[in-house]
């Protein structure tokens, strides 16, 4: 059964109302295979993102910053990509993020026709006129992704880049992450100061955290200790806010000095209950925002 697009405005509208300070709406793609591995099913048809992204700006008149659409790119090559982009740039949506292939061998009967350095360089190179505001996943523990994400850089241009990054269960790897990604950057000659690195903060609301664990690939969360026996979604809630506030501190100073922009990706990853309503896990995702923006403003 496909999610009706409308269930993802009223979502955006949550924010919206709350009276909150952020800059913009990121819409995740849905890959297919991936889905279906961690699920052990077929997932459930999904609104295509880019549709989606120009249904939020035509009906959320009170939204004035920018929508950030994921993209999966890597089943088509890149030419059959461009009138879809096109017509998102015609109505006034100028960032996209591409993902690439969440395994490094496709499935059986599936081919990658694409990759993220040949989107990049395709965009950057043969439709420049539609000054696009272009982004890629930073998955910061995996090896070598320093040295990717140099290359994707490179295919791109040298051109401002945004980074979207998995919500953080420790701080270490990330920083760790930033003084490795200073040194590739150095070597190559880059400028740290041309990445805006969108840092991935969440909601740990379930009682039971595999889930969370198992969206990084992990059998279990680092932070599992801070939430081990919290007796509520609430104290859950509680727990998650005050843990990204320390994230958020230690990766935004590293980020001042290494001369990286620094912003947080806020992540209910529960946003309804089984009954439809609210969960509390995004009233929780709201009242993050509050307190980060009252420390950076």
């Amino acid at each position: 059964m496909a999610v009706p697009v409308e269930e993802g405005t009223e979502i955006a509208a949550c924010y919206i109302n709350a009276g909150v300070r952020f800059a913009g709406f990121h819409h995740s793609d849905l890959d297919w295979y991936e889905a279906r591995q961690m699920r052990g099913e077929p997932p459930p048809e999904r609104y295509d993102t880019l549709a989606y992204a120009d249904h939020v700006k035509a009906n959320l008149d009170a939204f004035s910053g920018v929508l950030i659409p994921h993209r999966v790119i890597v089943y088509q090559p890149p030419e059959v990509h461009a009138t879809a982009f096109r017509n998102l740039a015609s109505r006034g949506i100028k960032d996209i993020v591409f993902v690439g292939k969440p395994f490094s061998r496709p499935p059986p009967g599936v081919v990658y026709r694409n990759t993220v350095e040949r989107m990049l360089s395709y965009v950057v190179n043969q439709l420049p006129s539609l000054e696009l505001n272009l982004g890629v996943v930073v998955i910061h523990e995996r090896k070598g992704e320093t040295e990717r994400l140099a290359r994707k850089f490179e295919a791109a241009g040298r051109r401002k880049l945004r980074l979207i990054g998995q919500f953080l269960d420790s701080a270490g790897p990330a920083l760790s992450f930033m003084d490795a990604l200073a040194s590739e950057f150095g070597q190559r000659g880059f400028s740290l100061d041309r990445l805006e690195w969108n840092v991935g903060l969440a909601m740990f609301t379930l009682k039971n955290r595999t889930f969370h664990a198992k969206l990084l690939r992990k059998d279990q969360l680092a932070c599992e200790k801070r939430f081990h026996g919290l007796p509520s979604v609430e104290a859950r809630v509680d727990e998650s806010i005050r843990m990204n506030l320390e994230f958020a501190e230690q990766i935004k100073e590293r980020g001042h000095e290494l001369g990286v922009s620094i912003g947080f990706s806020i992540q209910p990853i529960i946003e309804r209950n089984r009954d439809g309503t609210i969960h509390a896990g995004l009233y929780g995702a709201v009242e993050l925002v509050k307190q980060l923006n009252r420390l950076y403003q």
